[in-house]
């Protein structure tokens, strides 16, 4: 069933991908017969949700989506099979550990975007200003620190990345800022490296080697059972050709329409032997109060 899931959202984004490529060529043939000058607008001066730069990051997503599908098929190898189901369980555990992840993350998002968000503002004046406040030259490293903190998102992001030890200490270098608030947010952003770093990153370490050894002490079931199920999904009544040309409608499918057309209008009202021993069985079933 995940691995359905990740092949199910892959087919999404691939037919989004055709939806806002269609869109956009409406957009743009409106665009060349208003004559607004805004069709041959280079790359660089788009909107920032330009219709084809969505399409292009969807496209990009469903390509990951579409090569994971691989795993799928692991199940089949009695080398590869318990490995993929290994890889299934410690998803679970990533996604339980992401809530908590989450729920600290935007914790220490929120105090320190209130307490450094005013100094950031004064750094991006530095940036668009220059030190002086007359050079029109940009100071380059303001234009870099000040969106550290900016707002929710960009703290959000900048203790994310911390995380992956990308962000130093010099960002809280930050215009006008006094000792003392500088002290909090230094002893904010140590707390929360100390929680992520120390505690959650082992506990999810903890909950992917327990995942581990449950697989690894059953790992020929696990997969022979994961194999059976691989090969009963080919038995069942799917598409005639694979997604996404599945939404396609098919001659099997208009015959699927026709039948079931039949027996709902057209179905006489009699009923059969095997329906009348089936009917028998259930009502003394029923009456010997079996159910």
């Amino acid at each position: 069933m995940r691995w359905k899931t990740v092949i199910f959202l892959g087919n999404i984004e691939f037919l989004l991908e055709v939806v806002f490529e269609v869109a956009l060529f409406f957009q743009v043939q409106k665009e060349i017969a208003a004559d607004t000058g805004t069709a041959y607008l280079p790359r660089e001066k788009w909107d920032a949700w330009d219709p084809i730069l969505i399409a292009e990051g969807l496209f990009a997503t469903a390509n990951i989506f579409s090569s994971l599908k691989l795993v799928y098929i692991f199940s089949v190898n009695p080398h590869l099979g318990p490995l993929q189901i290994c890889l299934g369980r410690m998803v679970i555990d990533i996604v339980k550990f992401f809530f908590v992840y989450t729920l600290v993350l935007f914790a220490f998002a929120c105090g320190m975007n209130q307490l450094l968000w005013y100094y950031a503002d004064m750094e991006r004046q530095v940036c668009f200003s220059g030190k002086n406040g007359q050079d029109t030259k940009p100071d380059h490293s303001a234009c870099l620190t000040w969106r550290r903190f900016s707002n929710l998102f960009e703290s959000s992001q900048t203790l994310f990345w911390a995380s992956f030890g990308l962000i130093d200490l010099d960002n809280f270098e930050l215009t006008g800022i006094q000792s003392y608030t500088r002290f909090w947010g230094l002893l904010m952003f140590g707390s929360y490296c100390v929680i992520n770093v120390v505690v959650l990153l082992n506990l999810l370490i903890a909950m992917m080697n327990h995942s581990y050894q449950i697989i690894s002490e059953h790992a020929d079931v696990e997969w022979k059972f994961a194999r059976t199920k691989l090969w009963l999904s080919y038995f069942e009544d799917g598409a005639t050709v694979p997604p996404p040309f599945n939404i396609i409608p098919t001659p099997k499918s208009a015959m699927y329409l026709f039948r079931w057309l039949k027996r709902k209008f057209c179905a006489t009202r009699t009923v059969k032997k095997k329906d009348l021993k089936t009917i028998r069985v259930s009502i003394y079933v029923v009456i010997h109060g079996i159910y």
